[in-house]
C-alpha cells in the first residue's frame, strides 16, 4: 500500500496537512478540530467555486481541492482515500507539482475507461469548453487563453501520465492585474502576476506559455470529479473553475464503459 503525507501552506495561510493512501475506496475525509474524520461526499452537486478556487462541501468543507485533484487525474490514480488536517489543501508554489512527486510510484487498480459518444458544448461569455468523441484511447485537450495582457497562448497535449508529469504539473496558477497591485511588490514564492507590461514571478518561468498549462491544469483538476478515465478531445478557451464544473456535470450524464 502507498501512503503519502504532505504539509505546507495554505493560500489562506496557516498550515495543512494532507495524506494520501492508495488502494483502497475513494474517499474525502477531513479532520476539523477532532479526532474523529468527517467523510465529505465528492460528487458533482457537493462542488462550489469560491474566490477563483474550488471547494468540497458546505457545512463541513474543503478549500483549495483543484491542485492535488488534478495530480491525481494526472497521474491516473482514483483508489485513494484522502485525509486532510484542516480547512484547505497546501497549496506549495502553486503548481501540481509537489504532489505529483510525493504520488510517484503509487499504483491504483484497473479501473475501467469510459468515453461518450455524443458532442457536448458549454459556453459562457467568451469561454468556452467542446467534447469531440474519437476513437481512441487518449484523451486529448487543446487548451487557449486569450487576453489583452498575453494576446494568445494555445497548446495541444495527449493527457498520459509522462506528458502530465513533465509539461503540466509544473505550471503555477496566475493572476491578470495592473502595476498598482501591491502583491506585485511582495511577490510570494507561487504564482505569476500578469500585467499589460510584463509577468511577474518569484523565479522564472517554467514554460513561455506557463498560464495556459495551468489552465489545463485546472481543467482535469475539475474533471477528477467523475473519477474515471475517459478518452476523447477537449477544446477549451478562456476556461474557469465555473465552466469547468458545469462541463463536468454535463460530461457525467453521457460517458459510457468501454473497456
Amino acid at each position: 500500500m502507498n501512503k503519502a503525507k504532505l504539509e505546507g501552506r495554505c493560500l489562506g495561510g496557516g498550515k495543512s496537512i494532507v495524506e494520501v493512501t492508495a488502494g483502497e475506496q475513494f474517499g474525502l475525509y477531513v479532520h476539523h478540530n477532532s479526532a474523529t474524520p468527517v467523510n465529505i461526499s465528492y460528487g458533482i452537486d457537493n462542488i462550489f467555486v469560491r474566490n477563483h478556487s474550488v471547494t468540497i462541501g458546505d457545512r463541513t468543507y474543503l478549500h483549495v481541492v483543484e491542485h492535488l485533484f488534478s495530480a491525481l487525474f494526472g497521474m491516473r490514480i482514483y483508489d485513494v482515500r484522502i485525509d486532510v488536517y484542516g480547512e484547505e489543501i497546501p497549496f506549495f508554489d502553486g503548481s501540481s507539482q509537489k504532489f505529483v512527486n510525493a504520488l510517484d510510484g503509487f499504483e491504483n487498480g484497473h479501473v475501467p475507461r469510459v468515453r461518450s459518444a455524443e458532442r457536448i458544448e458549454v459556453a459562457e461569455g467568451n469561454s468556452h469548453i467542446t467534447y469531440l468523441p474519437m476513437d481512441t484511447d487518449d484523451l486529448i485537450v487543446e487548451m487557449s487563453l486569450i487576453h489583452p495582457h498575453i494576446g494568445t497562448q494555445r497548446i495541444i497535449l495527449k493527457t498520459d501520465v509522462g506528458t502530465y508529469r513533465s509539461e503540466i504539473a509544473p505550471a503555477r496558477t496566475f493572476v491578470f492585474t495592473d502595476e498598482n497591485d501591491p502583491r506585485l511588490q511582495r511577490l510570494p514564492p507561487y504564482g505569476i502576476g500578469i500585467t499589460e507590461g510584463r509577468m511577474y514571478s518569484a523565479t522564472p518561468l517554467r514554460f513561455p506559455d506557463e498560464p495556459v498549462r495551468h489552465k489545463l491544469l485546472d481543467l482535469l483538476g475539475d474533471l477528477y470529479v467523475l473519477r474515471r478515465p475517459f478518452s476523447g478531445k477537449i477544446i477549451g478557451v478562456n476556461t474557469s473553475h465555473q465552466l469547468n464544473v458545469q462541463f463536468a456535470r454535463q460530461l457525467s450524464l453521457s460517458l459510457r464503459d468501454y473497456v
